[in-house]
């Protein structure tokens, strides 16, 4: 068995970001993911940054028979301060679902961590949301482990049902969380659902190879010139040319290994999930073919892990 597979929504609706702008666009998506398996959908009351709130529309007109996660609203032009207290997060559930057509939602995801609304609070307020019948199981996202491990003490303390799930950026250049936080997650009874498999389209190896128009790092993209600052660098940068090279010259690509490596060879189990994206169908066929291949060989994974060596002096704090 392998990890599911969920499809993210955050770049539905955004405009000069793939295909996927309207109802009429989204339909095809939505058929394409059910005759490949997938009906698990991750969406946030932010997305698509420039658009909140579409991406939940555009969900709501056409994912009947989905399973379906979204996060409270945040607000990115702040610190995240006071997202988690009792009445925002109330107004943000509410919409949410509302746009989404549903009287509840699977996980309710936390975006990121609120410094300001004490944690008994927003552990509270989350389990007040289950008892509401909004949502089956709440999580947390891009939150720091020091924080997460007060809120099992506080989940232990008051007997409240714990965070089921964490969701955070993992590929093989991004593993920081294989060593402190998946351990707690397990001893806490927690799955993790890891997004960014292909490190928001870097391990495709089109930017370091100046391949890059008409994709996420192009400047003329929404994200274009946000993409470029996050995944710059000359050690990363070189890095990433070096196994770029080697794969190809194992007969592979880089998208491949790098998805086949979190199927087959990564600490994800079966309760676990990788988030994919895409701007076009043809991307979701690709990537499920992908998920479908077998382990890699053994040279190639000595190559998957010189690349982690190679970038981890500067990614190992990535969540």
């Amino acid at each position: 068995m392998s990890p599911k597979l969920i499809f993210g929504t955050g770049g539905l609706g955004m405009a000069g970001s793939g295909s996927f702008q309207d109802v009429d666009s989204v339909r095809p998506l939505m058929s394409t993911l059910k005759e490949l398996g997938i009906t698990h959908l991750d969406t946030a009351a932010r997305y698509p940054p420039p658009s909140p709130g579409l991406a939940e529309q555009l969900v709501g007109s056409t994912a009947e028979g989905f399973v379906v996660d979204t996060k409270v609203l945040t607000d990115t032009s702040t610190d995240g301060s006071g997202d988690l207290e009792k009445e925002t997060m109330e107004e943000s559930v509410n919409a949410s679902l509302g746009r989404l057509k549903r009287e509840s939602v699977n996980i309710l995801y936390s975006h990121r961590a609120d410094p300001a609304t004490p944690l008994v609070d927003q552990v509270r307020n989350f389990n007040e949301q289950i008892q509401q019948g909004h949502c089956k199981h709440w999580g947390v996202s891009n939150t720091p482990p020091a924080v997460l491990e007060e809120m099992l003490k506080i989940c232990d303390k008051n007997g409240w049902q714990k965070p089921r799930y964490y969701q955070g950026s993992y590929s093989l250049i991004t593993r920081g969380m294989e060593t402190k936080l998946f351990p707690m997650l397990r001893s806490a009874g927690m799955h993790f659902n890891g997004y960014q498999p292909l490190a928001a389209g870097f391990l495709t190896g089109k930017f370091v190879n100046n391949d890059y128009t008409g994709t996420r790092f192009d400047t003329s993209s929404p994200v274009g010139s946000v993409m470029q600052k996050m995944f710059s660098g000359d050690q990363l940068m070189v890095a990433m040319k070096k196994f770029d090279a080697a794969v190809q010259a194992e007969g592979l690509t880089s998208p491949e290994v790098a998805i086949r490596w979190l199927i087959h060879h990564s600490v994800l189990g079966d309760d676990d999930g990788i988030i994919l994206g895409a701007s076009r169908i043809e991307q979701v066929h690709d990537t499920v073919a992908l998920t479908r291949k077998g382990p890699l060989e053994g040279n190639v994974l000595a190559l998957a892990e010189e690349l982690w060596q190679d970038v981890k002096s500067l990614r190992s704090e990535i969540l």
